[in-house]
């Protein structure tokens, strides 16, 4: 009995099966070519439609790889990154050792606040191919879940392997400004600026540690420099510096409603010449003064009375304390160092002192207006202080 020779026929089957393979590869690579100039026009409904038949053809290889990359995208033009995400995770099963496209999936947690996610994604992706890029792109994933020392060894291997590219220095600046070490932050970000003159978010970063350390008029020059190269990042950091700037008192006005106190009379005024009511003896009367800020103030701080004094100025000896320094007189009186009310308008951010004056017994009460000071130590709505330089006011020498 003869056995026949089918080697021929294994042959033709294998050979079969090895050309259908590269015909379904040839036809996924045409959907993903199709798929990507319809990307390319913006009409991602119909790339995600040649994205999907290239996976279905090409199950397991760079041409899946590359159209669900490509399909991510797509989706994440169209706003949906949950759709993403998955195309990203089916990505890597394919291939899980594709460092790029861990790095691209931390990105969309990132956008999406999923920080943990985000950073697990870039440590796989620095697991897998530790270069420049996916260190820093791990360094941020660490600073935003506040890991600064991991972030600091991060960035600093970023300098280490691209020492003529800005990023390490400007990952460095961002720890150390979390960290409150704003003087290595500054320094920091300006060594990223002498690498890259046009580093427009490392000047910006540079203008909110400046504002952090209290060097407002420096934040400010970075922001008007700013301002003819980004004008997003300019008016952010210009509204950071404003916030941060210690409130001042600016101006005084007059009360529509209450005696204005006279404060350019000097010594020796009568406290009769103040207002008619006062020419009778022990009378009372009630005066203001409207105070202006400089920015919007906290409420309930402004009109809380004990948070401002009124108080004689004391001199330096050159004339400039109450009574010019001189021995006051028997008549002078004296006010209340705590106001009667004060009331906040935060329309036009001015506060209303109320305080009273009294006359003396005898009628011939005397006063020292323009050496009174008008003093607060409040803050503004977002907690900060007065600034020093502009929380007092009296006639004689106006803001201090």
């Amino acid at each position: 009995m003869e056995i026949a020779d089918n080697s021929a026929t294994v042959a033709a089957l294998f050979g079969s099966a090895s050309d259908r393979s590269a015909q379904l590869d040839n036809l996924a690579l045409r959907e993903l070519d199709k798929g990507l100039n319809q990307f390319t026009a913006k009409r991602y409904e119909l790339a995600i439609t040649s994205f999907s038949r290239a996976v279905r053809l090409s199950p397991a290889g760079d041409t899946a790889i590359n159209a669900y990359d490509y399909m991510a995208r797509a989706q994440l033009s169209q706003g949906n990154a949950d759709a993403a995400i998955e195309s990203y995770r089916k990505a890597l099963k394919v291939d899980p050792k594709r460092d790029d496209l861990h790095a691209r999936l931390g990105n969309i947690y990132t956008t999406q606040g999923n920080l943990d996610g985000a950073r697990s994604e870039y440590e796989l992706a620095v697991q897998y191919n530790p270069d420049a890029a996916n260190r820093y792109s791990l360094g941020q994933g660490y600073l935003a879940t506040d890991r600064l020392d991991e972030a600091k060894a991060q960035f600093e291997f970023v300098r280490q392997l691209s020492p003529k590219e800005p990023f390490g220095d400007f990952g460095l600046g961002q720890v150390y400004a979390k960290q409150a070490r704003y003087n290595f932050a500054i320094e920091a970000f300006k060594s990223a600026i002498a690498i890259k003159s046009d580093y427009w978010g490392a000047y910006s970063e540079l203008g909110y540690a400046l504002a952090d350390n209290g060097d407002i008029a420096q934040a400010l020059d970075v922001a008007a420099g700013l301002a003819a190269n980004d004008e997003t990042l300019a008016g952010d950091l210009s509204q950071y510096i404003y916030e941060k700037t210690n409130p001042k008192m600016t101006a005084v006005y007059a009360s529509e409603l209450y005696a204005l106190f006279p404060t350019t009379l000097g010594p020796g005024t009568p406290v009769s010449g103040l207002n008619a009511y006062l020419s009778t003896a022990s009378a009372e009367q009630t005066f203001s003064l409207a105070f202006q800020f400089s920015k919007p103030m906290d409420a309930v701080s402004v009109e809380d009375v004990f948070n401002w004094k009124i108080e004689r100025a004391i001199g330096s000896g050159r004339g400039d304390g109450y009574n010019l320094d001189m021995m006051l007189p028997t008549t002078e009186v004296a006010l209340s160092p705590t106001p009667l009310a004060v009331y906040y308008d935060q329309k036009w951010m001015t506060a209303t002192v109320l305080f009273k004056v009294s006359q003396n017994a005898s009628a011939t009460g005397t006063i020292d207006p323009s050496h009174i000071n008008f003093s607060f130590s409040g803050k503004d709505v977002i907690g900060i202080s007065m600034d020093k330089s502009a929380d007092m006011y009296s006639g004689f020498s106006w803001f201090a």
